[in-house]
């Protein structure tokens, strides 16, 4: 693993300031970043830790839909009520994807920023 920069913001606004350089990566649970890290996958020169920010909350939003927060976990997302009703494929599409395990452990943000490793998947 390569030396890298750490930074923990204190509010959304820092936490978008340190992450707008290159090679730059947040940290949210980290469990797929750490390990992409250790492997040489993942070379970031910065590290912009977000798990102390208020991101895990579910809110409305003004024109109907909803806010899901990265740092909500899967489990969160999947048994709230609003999703289950506005949106059930996604909560269903969450509760056939993963094991009660990870979806406990997984979060919104994670699950959207992962790299996939899948030899059928390009990135563009």
């Amino acid at each position: 693993m390569i030396r890298f920069d750490y930074a923990r913001p204190g509010d959304v606004a820092e936490a978008v300031c340190d992450g707008a350089g290159d090679h730059v990566a947040y940290l949210a649970g980290g469990t797929n970043l750490i390990d992409l890290m250790k492997e040489n996958v993942a070379r970031p020169l910065e590290v912009v830790d977000i798990n102390r920010l208020p991101l895990a909350r579910i809110t409305d939003r003004d024109d109907g839909g909803l806010r899901l927060g990265a740092l909500a976990t899967n489990a969160d997302t999947a048994y709230d009520e609003r999703v289950q009703s506005r949106y059930p494929l996604l909560a269903s599409a969450i509760l056939a994807g993963a094991s009660p395990q990870l979806r406990n452990a997984a979060t919104n943000g994670g699950n959207l920023n992962q790299r996939t490793r899948c030899y059928y998947f390009y990135d563009v």
